[in-house]
């Protein structure tokens, strides 16, 4: 995924040498050729006796005709849009927000890809990442001159126009989910003596390469015929730029992007493509012209990607607690640090505190959420260990008992639904199963030491989802929220009448201690539910269920990760807030 995030951020810079925007079409034409070329040469590198075989040629022409090469030839018209764009607005700002593809593209690959089981589920947690990575965007762009931020009277008409055109082009790219389905659809038809004793990842990523190369032959015609339409003239340099750019930038970018994901079940390594445009600027910044005029802004902006991406693609803890302490940090200085610039907005203007008192104010409502969130991990903990305990030691008696045919085997699927219950009519559903099992174990006539075996079971069975109903006491999450949100409102919202150090050094605390705030709460929101894992995980892939242990040296790494992460957001903003007030 890197590979391909370094092919396609050198696109920008071509198409803004390359005067791409006097004939778009042409320009894209020339790319839909490169890229062709570069991944036929692929295909026959690697996958000529799987591909070129007389068998799968009649399977491909056959599959020609299929709504989903529809949707993957109209994908081919995206950077055409894209140099269109760059009549409009100036490159730099049309790559940032062209980049925002990864967004779309995931949520439609998860549609077309529902119910197979093929990738992860797209959790909340990282839809609100990729949020977080857009928010980034929107201050990438705008740091530039001609970006969100600076737009002059004479230009808003032009600039909405180029957005508008972005748009397309996002859309467009984001069509490229269809080439997944294609080429997963084209794996199935294959016959098996062409798939014998190869890597099916590997038969897959020809497949899904066939699609696009397919797409950018027949989608490049469509460009040229569009462009010399168009009647606009461009040069043979040009054209030679494009093909280059098709090869270098768009096959190779191509090639290496698919084949990433192919090779994990987590779309959100897709969000590595938001480096795409940090990359795009540090080229057109070496060889081309970008205006930066809002050097902080950039900072804040990147900072977002980074963190966006590793936190997607890094699970250094199982639970949200830490990555939102990250995004915490991220959002809380962002805001610390633009304060000044809008709330004067707000409808009152006393948002100075006294010195005197800011501190004894803020010092009496965190002492307040301090006490009840100790209550409530005091209570909660023990009383989660217990029950994970409990449940684990039940499936297990359940095990024994089922293999010495006293219960029917379904017994532990069930109790494997009670421990991954979300909600009381999932926990509900699986005890009536379990319970109907007893039930019928109970009819048959056992001895009265298996029937002994068989009470305590249920016994155990009652206590552990009895426990599980207890679920989030909302009386003490509303208290522990007002307090929490009050003393990180007062942290953020206000601050004393000083400048020069103390400003400086009460803004890093501001920062940090709302950011811890936020770590607390959503950490303990429900210690009951979150727990680091589930209890019964299954082990590879068998139908045995027990501990698991991941890779230490991959989980130090991960953390490290995390924690460097945290460090850096902490000095980013430490040296904006420094420049703030004393540079």
């Amino acid at each position: 995924m890197l590979t391909a995030v370094a092919s396609y951020s050198l696109i920008p810079l071509l198409v803004a040498n390359g005067s791409g925007s006097n004939n778009p079409f042409l320009f894209g034409a020339g790319m839909g050729l490169g890229s062709t070329i570069g991944q036929a040469l692929f295909l026959a590198a690697f996958f000529r006796e799987s591909l070129f075989g007389r068998t799968v040629l009649s399977i491909i022409f056959r599959r020609l005709l299929t709504w989903t090469m529809l949707f993957v030839i109209v994908t081919q018209l995206d950077y055409g849009l894209f140099a269109l764009s760059t009549r409009f607005i100036d490159v730099s700002v049309a790559a940032i927000l062209f980049e925002t593809w990864p967004i779309f593209l995931i949520m439609l690959t998860a549609f077309l890809f529902r119910g197979a089981n093929r990738y992860r589920k797209i959790t909340p947690d990282v839809v609100l990442l990729l949020v977080i990575g857009f928010l980034g965007f929107w201050f990438v762009a705008s740091s530039q001159t001609g970006g969100f931020g600076n737009w002059g009277d004479s230009r808003v008409a032009s600039t909405l126009i180029g957005i508008f055109v972005v748009v397309l082009a996002i859309a467009a790219t984001s069509l490229a989910a269809f080439a997944f389905r294609w080429g997963v659809d084209l794996v199935r038809l294959l016959p098996e003596e062409v798939t014998r004793d190869k890597n099916p990842d590997l038969v897959e990523i020809c497949c899904i390469i066939t699609a696009t190369c397919i797409g950018n032959f027949i989608g490049g015609g469509i460009k040229g015929l569009i462009g010399l339409a168009s009647g606009e003239s461009i040069s043979t340099e040009a054209i030679a730029i494009a093909v280059l750019c098709g090869v270098f930038g768009h096959a190779l970018g191509n090639v290496a992007w698919r084949t990433a994901n192919v090779m994990t079940n987590n779309l959100g390594i897709n969000a590595i493509s938001y480096g795409t445009p940090i990359f795009s600027l540090f080229w057109l910044f070496l060889f081309a012209e970008v205006d930066i005029s809002r050097v902080d802004y950039l900072i804040i902006g990147t900072a977002a990607i980074i963190s966006a991406n590793l936190l997607i693609n890094f699970e250094a803890e199982v639970r949200f607690g830490f990555k939102a302490l990250i995004l915490a940090l991220w959002g809380c200085g962002a805001f610390v640090y633009l304060r000044d610039d809008f709330l004067h907005l707000l409808p009152f203007d006393g948002w100075l505190w006294p010195r005197e008192t800011y501190l004894g104010a803020l010092g009496l409502s965190a002492t307040v959420f301090i006490l009840l969130l100790t209550f409530r991990v005091a209570r909660l903990g023990p009383r989660t260990q217990g029950e994970d305990n409990r449940i684990f030691a039940l499936h297990r008696n359940l095990e024994m008992l089922a293999r010495r045919n006293l219960i029917d085997g379904s017994v532990s699927e069930h109790i494997r639904g009670i421990d991954s219950a979300h909600n009381p009519e999932e926990l509900r559903a699986a005890y009536t199963q379990a319970k109907l099992c007893f039930a019928q174990a109970a009819a048959v006539d056992h001895p009265p030491a298996e029937r002994k075996l068989l009470a305590d079971a249920e016994a155990q069975l009652n206590m552990v989802t009895h426990s599980r109903q207890q679920g989030v006491d909302f009386g003490e999450l509303f208290s522990l929220i007002i307090f929490g949100g009050s003393t990180i409102a007062l942290a953020m919202l206000s601050r004393p009448a000083v400048d020069g150090w103390v400003a400086f050094l009460y803004e890093v605390f501001s920062v940090l201690f709302s950011a811890v705030a936020v770590f607390l709460i959503v950490n303990v929101w429900d210690l009951h539910r979150e727990r680091a894992d589930l209890v019964l995980a299954n082990r590879d892939n068998s139908r045995e269920y027990g501990v698991i242990f991941r890779d230490p040296k991959n989980r130090r790494f991960e953390q490290s990760v995390s924690v460097v992460i945290g460090l850096l957001i902490i000095l980013a903003y430490a040296g904006l807030l420094w420049n703030k007030w004393l540079g």
